[in-house]
């Protein structure tokens, strides 16, 4: 994991295009707690601590939790000996985007069209025999499931990017019995538990599908109440699973695949 740079020499210069963030209100509490227990109960003497600070205007914003630029904070934190994490989340920090962290995850996997991707609820019987059993464009409405083939392992984690730019968790969720893969096809929505037996895909554009069968499925609170309740991704939620799929990609199988919805 990337971490913010301590090198000081860059609080010299001025660089207004350095992004500036302030920390949250829970964070704000912990910072007061450490300051009063290393006995730093003004500005003025954290200004001491940290003459980086330039001045005690900026000390007194940097006393109070308040917006300052990210390189300050670097040399307050290395000043106190601190850990960035304990103060600014790395999505505060690193400024991410859902698409941003989307298109790292993506580019974690393998492409795996033959192997993975939709399959026709009702294939048509009078098209060529050697027609592929995924579909790569599909008008609206039409039923289909998601299909992975024989021959992967482990804790399936799926999502799907709409053409809005939305990320939805598709397993583990309620269209799913179980979520650990042993080597035989997967279709999704299992039913039962899921109420319907397709998906019929509304939104007209590209839909990519994003697929990881982890050694070992990560312990999140969201992760475990998805399999009662569907689940959107949020930036904090996304980059969990980046930063996992990241840390264990040499025990993890990552495939990729997407479609096309065309108008009905």
């Amino acid at each position: 994991m990337q971490t913010p740079s301590s090198d000081r020499s860059a609080q010299a210069s001025v660089a207004p295009v350095v992004p500036s963030i302030e920390m949250s209100a829970g964070s704000r509490v912990k910072w007061q707690a450490m300051l009063t227990t290393r006995k730093i109960g003004t500005a003025k003497k954290l200004l001491a601590r940290v003459p980086e600070l330039r001045g005690e205007p900026t000390a007194r914003r940097a006393f109070n939790g308040q917006r300052l630029d990210k390189d300050t904070w670097a040399a307050v934190f290395y000043g106190l000996k601190l850990d960035r994490a304990d103060f600014f989340t790395d999505v505060q920090w690193f400024d991410r985007t859902l698409q941003s962290q989307w298109q790292l995850l993506w580019n974690l996997a393998t492409d795996a069209d033959d192997r993975f991707g939709l399959v026709l609820a009702a294939p048509d019987t009078s098209a060529e025999i050697d027609r592929p059993k995924f579909a790569r464009a599909i008008a609206a409405r039409t039923s289909v499931s998601i299909d992975i083939s024989a021959g992967y392992f482990g804790h399936l984690i799926l999502v799907e990017r709409d053409p809005s730019g939305g990320v939805v968790l598709l397993c583990p969720s309620p269209m799913m019995n179980n979520s650990l893969l042993t080597g035989a096809p997967l279709q999704l929505p299992q039913s039962p538990p899921s109420p319907f037996p397709y998906f019929q895909p509304l939104s007209v554009g590209t839909n990519q599908l994003w697929a990881g069968m982890f050694a070992k499925l990560p312990i999140w609170p969201w992760l475990a109440a998805a399999t009662h309740k569907p689940l959107r991704l949020e930036l904090a939620q996304l980059t969990d699973l980046l930063e996992a799929a990241s840390k264990y990609r040499q025990d993890t199988q990552m495939i990729r695949s997407s479609y096309l919805v065309t108008a009905a």
